[in-house]
């Protein structure tokens, strides 16, 4: 059974210290964190089952981390616990007001305490399911990322099953060609929606002493790329050097495949894409992947998110978005850092700084 995690958050250090070793007795991973912003910093790369906040705190103070939370499409679910004193009626009014789960007063019991922790994850286990997809009930392009290829398979497999010898050897060629292409578009949304699924259930495993090598990492990428189209794959220019970075294999591959695809996919076919890979110090190695497509406003950059997708009059078979929100939470998680700087209809440049793993 996989321990549960809590994130307390309070800039009372003698309190936390001591609430955190409390809860790592009852069996609970805790990580501390002094005001909102640090907590924000620790969320980037790890995500609790409960969040436990003081209100009032220096920097950034429990409401506007609230409100933080709420509003990230991976962390709303989350039950947030607010720590208060006994005469913050108004606080307290305005938080119910806001959807905060609960309130403890300071001083608190450690017994009451320890059992609305349980009742809130409890709880948690039995709702998040209902969240953890990508909200396939009422999500028009989910369904029809599903329908598109699945018809084009029944389609042409139908075709073939009735008029089989009146097709040609060729004709039959081409048919079996988009069949392999319906179902790799299906095969990949399908694994995007179930990564995202273990992604927001914190069922990932991010290790510190993780390492892959980035340079055979994408030599896989670009062979998967030539295999399917020769002709993209021509357009990559790339010069990646070797390095051991703190990243599993899988999910280094994932991102790079993801991020080139959505590179060419999104780019005039006359144009380049441009990947370069080197140590930029001792701690990163840095990746940029640049495009000359159809690029992103300021605005558009910001709203990244799950579901949300730009440009699909100009670019339809483009996907639920799944492979850049899932790639900037991974580079995230391994504590790495990712940018995006991209002008209107001139391209796209993606860079991301990851660890690299110390030399034994």
């Amino acid at each position: 059974m996989n321990k549960k995690k809590i994130l307390l958050v309070d800039d009372e250090l003698s309190l936390i210290d001591t609430l955190a070793e409390i809860l790592s007795l009852n069996g609970y991973i805790v990580k501390n964190a002094a005001n909102g912003l640090e907590a924000l910093k620790v969320l980037d790369y790890w995500t609790p089952d409960l969040i436990i906040s003081d209100i009032m705190m220096p920097i950034m103070d429990g409401n506007s981390l609230y409100e933080i939370v709420k509003d990230s499409n991976m962390l709303s679910q989350i039950p947030f616990v607010f720590l208060t004193a006994k005469n913050d009626e108004e606080v307290r009014e305005k938080c119910i007001l806001d959807g905060v789960d609960h309130f403890v007063s300071k001083p608190f019991k450690t017994a009451t305490l320890i059992k609305i922790i349980e009742a809130k994850i409890e709880r948690f286990e039995k709702v998040k399911n209902a969240y953890n997809t990508v909200n396939s009930s009422n999500n028009r392009y989910f369904l029809h990322e599903i329908n598109t290829p699945l018809h084009g398979i029944l389609g042409a497999i139908n075709l073939l099953i009735k008029h089989t010898y009146s097709f040609k050897h060729n004709e039959i060629e081409l048919f079996y060609n988009a069949i392999k292409t319906s179902a790799e578009r299906l095969n990949r949304t399908l694994k995007n929606s179930i990564l995202y699924s273990n992604l927001k259930n914190n069922e990932l495993i991010f290790l510190d002493d993780s390492s892959s090598e980035i340079s055979q990492e994408f030599s896989q990428v670009y062979h998967k790329i030539s295999n399917s189209d020769l002709d993209e794959a021509k357009r990559i220019d790339f010069n990646v050097e070797k390095s051991n970075l703190k990243i599993r294999e899988e999910f280094l591959q994932f991102i790079l495949f993801e991020l080139i695809d959505n590179a060419l996919k999104f780019s005039a076919i006359n144009k380049k894409v441009i990947v370069c890979g080197k140590k930029y110090s001792t701690e990163y190695y840095i990746v940029t992947i640049q495009d000359w497509g159809l690029g992103f406003t300021e605005k558009e950059i910001k709203e990244i998110n799950v579901n949300k997708q730009f440009n699909r009059d100009k670019r339809e078979q483009q996907g639920l978005g799944l492979g850049l929100f899932i790639s900037k939470t991974f580079i995230k998680k391994i504590k790495g850092v990712f940018s995006i700087v991209s002008q209107k209809d001139v391209g796209t440049t993606i860079t991301m700084y990851i660890p690299i793993c110390s030399p034994k």
